[in-house]
């Protein structure tokens, strides 16, 4: 993956099609075309090979997530829905799209037809930041939907709590008080949402006090650089990296699911990079800006 970025657009573009990235065919893709294919074949594999529905759910709810809200959105806005759309879950996106002609939600999940009570009632009653506001809603959803169906799996606990605790970082680091963070944290985490609190205490030294005696000790290294730096970009690569940081520390001690858990979780990481990769080197940018985008690197 390093190498990719020392090329130009082209050439990397043909070292993938040599590489089999893309799978049939790739040889016709263009970019994105060929960055997608191997997505779906990503999620082909989890739908054929999973293990149970812990795994399944953990890696597919998320795009179901995602297609349901853009059919909302499409649907408030009286938008096109195709250029919102992620690959599909477990979902069929016509199935979604039948819901929404129907208004009929009865044939989704429990966890998105809540999410979608909400996101209706937040437009509804012109909340301020209702976009903003409209994706909580479903994030909301889907992580208190993975931390229901992830209680058989540890693995996947794990690594869903390592993610949660680093999103409400970044929620807590974009919040104006504890108590605005609060309505946004996600469940799942280890790391209780009042613990949050060193994120808004002004003093560092007691800021750190707090983190520790939370069992905060990442988090607050994490909070400290970006303080450092006044952006949220390094919390916000920290929890885009949870997972597969996660296994990567672990990678000689897989057994039972995990195996397949981090092998996903790879395959996944190595779409996003080539997305970067090429995206950026099309862009004009020097190798090194390249990497430090790169996750799981």
């Amino acid at each position: 993956m390093l190498r990719l970025c020392e090329s130009d657009a082209a050439t990397a573009l043909r070292t993938l099609k040599e590489n089999g990235f893309g799978g049939d065919a790739a040889e016709e893709k263009g970019a994105e075309e060929l960055i997608r294919a191997e997505e779906a074949s990503i999620n082909a594999f989890v739908r054929e090979y999973a293990a149970g529905e812990a795994e399944r759910e953990y890696f597919l709810a998320p795009l179901d997530t995602h297609n349901v809200k853009a059919y909302f959105k499409a649907h408030v806005l009286g938008a096109d829905v195709a250029p919102m759309l992620a690959e599909e879950g477990t979902l069929k996106t016509g199935a979604i799209a039948e819901c929404f002609a129907k208004e009929d939600f009865s044939a989704l999940p429990d966890y998105l037809q809540k999410a979608l009570k909400e996101a209706e009632t937040i437009c509804e009653n012109g909340t301020e930041g209702k976009g903003a506001k409209v994706g909580e809603a479903f994030e909301k959803a889907l992580y208190a939907h993975l931390s229901e169906s992830c209680k058989g799996e540890s693995a996947l606990k794990k690594i869903l709590a390592a993610k949660a605790d680093r999103t409400n970082l970044v929620i807590a680091l974009r919040s104006k008080d504890l108590a605005s963070a609060k309505e946004a944290f996600l469940a799942g985490g280890n790391v209780k949402a009042d613990s949050f609190a060193f994120c808004f205490i002004e003093d560092e030294e007691k800021a750190r006090a707090a983190a520790e005696k939370a069992g905060a000790h990442d988090l607050w290294k994490t909070y400290a650089a970006c303080k450092e730096s006044g952006g949220v970009a390094a919390a916000e690569k920290a929890a885009a990296e949870a997972e597969i940081d996660y296994f990567a520390k672990r990678k000689y001690e897989l057994a039972g699911t995990k195996p397949f858990i981090y092998y996903v979780l790879r395959r996944r990481t190595e779409c996003f990079n080539v997305r970067v990769a090429l995206v950026c080197l099309n862009a004009g940018m020097k190798e090194s800006e390249i990497k430090k985008r790169f996750r799981g690197v």
